[in-house]
């Protein structure tokens, strides 16, 4: 990908996080990045293009992300604690309006971030959960497909930040009290007890 449209992507991505998908114009864009419109429409021919791309590059963080610590080779809960903890340490500036109106306004992309949550993440969730029952740190009478659904819905929940707005504010917060929960629903005493030595960290 040539270095100029990397470029663009990265400063889209960080205004729309700052201040929303439909509030930014390509012209705040091209100022902001001190470009030319011309230039800006060379690599996108409008904004919703520009937006689908950047959801696109956000999604293969996510899996780089993933993968990175996948490779750390940590036990099934801390997994989990490690990836919310970087997912929710890199959105942490993330402005409550984005995921409303990438669902309101840009459909293409708001269906590949659905795509993503019932695809990658999912199968991500399944074999953390069949690896954490066969080491012992998850409960062996889960029913890991159902939970693995679950989970998708609890997630679901965090992107759609109006049904939270009046008890917290805070996207870092609600992250973490999803995962507590679903951790603390599915663990036995081996997971609960680095669940809770994790826990005494964040204190």
């Amino acid at each position: 990908m040539p270095e100029t449209k990397i470029k663009i992507l990265r400063g889209a991505s960080s205004l729309f996080m700052k201040f929303g998908f439909k509030s930014i114009t390509m012209d705040d864009i091209a100022r902001e990045l001190g470009i030319s419109k011309k230039t800006l429409y060379q690599y996108f021919e409008d904004k919703t293009k520009l937006v689908d791309e950047a959801v696109e590059q956000h999604l293969q963080e996510e899996i780089n992300c993933c993968e990175e610590i996948k490779k750390q080779g940590s036990d099934p809960v801390s997994f989990i604690l490690n990836i919310t903890d970087s997912i929710s340490e890199r959105d942490k500036q993330i402005n409550p309006s984005v995921l409303f109106d990438l669902k309101k306004y840009f459909k293409p992309a708001w269906d590949k971030l659905y795509g993503f949550r019932t695809n990658y993440v999912y199968n991500k969730i399944l074999s953390n959960l069949e690896q954490g029952k066969k080491k012992g740190f998850y409960n062996k009478d889960i029913n890991e497909k159902l939970i693995a659904r679950l989970y998708i819905h609890l997630i679901d929940f965090l992107i759609s930040p109006e049904l939270y707005m009046n008890e917290s504010k805070d996207f870092q917060e609600v992250h973490f009290e999803i995962i507590k929960y679903h951790l603390r629903g599915i663990c036995t005493e081996k997971g609960l007890e680095i669940l809770n030595e994790k826990l005494k960290k964040r204190r």
